[in-house]
């Protein structure tokens, strides 16, 4: 088992989501298989792609991985569209143009092409790991502790790909509460509310479904209290 965590977490911080979101279901299989003897170097894994979003470049790689869900597409196309760096004085290329140039099998989906991961790839993939482990109910105490870990790696904005990371939340965050039940996560709600409003603002289907759950829960606890 060892020798898989370097594949497993390398999948989790991958370009491409699917595959993040694979990895995560992976290591939540993991724990379910091994318990407690996986959970330390899972847990390390977790609170170090938390963190470590906050050293994120501003520019780095700028826009890339950016147009992969609905929600967040326009928002980032948006940024590039008016980001006149990327379309002044640059040369242009066809796909085609550049086959020569990455050998047998060239094209513009070549593997040898694939950009090192970025730290906010991390974070979203332990973003979707917590999902994961959230399924767990021995592992509900656990996940509760991490949420206001999550809620700090979602509050930066100092980069482009922030939006894609609000995504995952939005997609996530029910799940997490479904899963934990309300004893462990109600205390952490307030939390997301910035993040939540933020992307709900900024177009997101998702946080704004999230947005009306939370105001048909807080109406549901101000009748139980008039209720009382």
């Amino acid at each position: 088992l060892p020798d898989l965590y370097p594949l497993f977490f390398n999948n989790l911080q991958d370009n491409i989501a699917s595959v993040r979101q694979g990895a995560a279901l992976a290591l939540a299989n993991v724990v379910q298989a091994y318990g407690q003897s996986s959970m330390e170097t899972i847990t390390n894994k977790v609170k170090e792609g938390l963190e470590g979003v906050e050293k994120q470049p501003a520019s780095s790689e700028k826009y890339s991985a950016l147009d992969k869900g609905p929600g967040a597409y326009g928002v980032v196309k948006m940024l590039r569209d008016n980001d006149m760096d990327l379309h002044t004085d640059k040369q242009m290329y066809s796909c085609g143009s550049l086959a020569p140039k990455m050998g047998r099998g060239g094209g513009c989906m070549d593997h040898k092409f694939k950009k090192p991961s970025e730290p906010w790839e991390l974070t979203d993939g332990c973003i979707h790991l917590i999902a994961e482990l959230s399924n767990n109910p021995s592992l509900s105490p656990l996940v509760g502790q991490t949420l206001p870990a999550v809620a700090k790696a979602v509050s930066f904005q100092h980069y482009p790909q922030h939006v894609v990371l609000l995504e995952t939340l939005c997609k996530q965050l029910p799940n997490i509460a479904k899963g934990i039940g309300k004893r462990h996560f109600k205390p952490h709600l307030e939390l997301f509310f910035d993040s939540i409003f933020y992307s709900m603002i900024h177009g997101s289907i998702d946080c704004q479904s999230v947005y009306s759950s939370i105001i048909e829960q807080r109406k549901s606890s101000r009748l139980l209290l008039l209720e009382l």
